[in-house]
C-alpha cells in the first residue's frame, strides 16, 4: 500500500481518476474524477481495480425495500400488528430513523387471517420482508422462512418450543398457535 491509501479522506475529496480505478464503496465518479462519498480510510481494492473508502464511524443502516428485518411485536390490533423492529438480517450496524412498522393481516399469511391476535403475540421476535418503506415501512411474512422466530408463554412467560405446528411451553406445559418460521427452534435469536 501506498501512503496515500493508508489517508482519512472527507467527502467530495478527490481520491483516484476513472482512468487509474473504479468508483467502489464509498465513492462516487465525477467528470472522469473519483471522490469520497463519505469520511473514512481511502483503499484501493487491487482485485476489482475500485478505489473504496471505509468509514471510520459506525454508519447506521437505513431501511430499504425488499431488506429481511427482525422486530418485535409492540401492539397487536383487529387488523394489523405494529412492530419495532430493531436488525436488519446481514447488518451489524444500529438502525437509524423510524423504526416503527406495521403488518396487516393481508400480509400475514398466503391464507386468510380475520384476527392477528391468533398469529402473533405481544413481545413475539419475528422475520419480516420489508414490502414499503414510504411513508410508513411495511412488512410481510408471507414465506415459509419468515414469521415468529422466538416466542414466550402468555402463561409463564418461559420461551416456547416447536412441538409439530404448535408451540410449547416446557416449564408450564401449555400450547399455543403462531404464524411461526420454518427454522423456529433452530435459530439462536441472541446472535442474530
Amino acid at each position: 500500500m501506498t501512503d496515500n491509501e493508508k489517508k482519512i479522506v472527507m467527502p467530495g475529496d478527490q481520491v483516484s481518476s476513472s482512468e487509474e480505478l473504479l468508483p467502489g464503496d464509498g465513492t462516487f465518479e465525477d467528470n472522469g474524477v473519483i471522490r469520497a462519498a463519505i469520511m473514512g480510510k481511502y483503499v484501493v481494492d487491487q482485485k476489482n481495480r475500485q478505489a473504496k473508502v471505509t468509514p471510520v464511524t459506525s454508519t447506521p443502516v437505513v431501511i430499504h425495500k425488499g431488506d429481511i428485518v427482525i422486530g418485535e411485536i409492540a401492539v397487536v390490533r383487529s387488523s394489523m400488528v405494529i412492530v419495532d423492529l430493531f436488525h436488519v438480517q446481514g447488518k451489524n450496524r444500529s438502525l437509524s430513523g423510524d423504526t416503527n412498522s406495521t403488518l396487516h393481516a393481508s400480509e400475514i399469511s398466503f391464507k386468510y387471517v380475520k384476527d392477528p391476535a391468533t398469529e402473533y403475540k405481544v413481545q413475539d421476535i419475528i422475520r419480516a420482508k420489508v414490502i414499503q418503506v414510504k411513508p410508513s415501512i411495511q412488512l410481510s411474512t408471507k414465506d415459509k422462512n419468515l414469521g415468529v422466530i422466538k416466542a414466550l408463554c402468555v402463561k409463564c412467560r418461559h420461551p416456547l418450543t416447536k412441538k409439530g405446528n404448535s408451540l410449547e411451553c416446557p416449564n408450564c406445559g401449555n400450547k399455543e398457535r403462531r404464524y411461526i418460521a420454518m427454522d423456529y427452534d433452530n435459530l439462536d435469536v441472541d446472535k442474530i
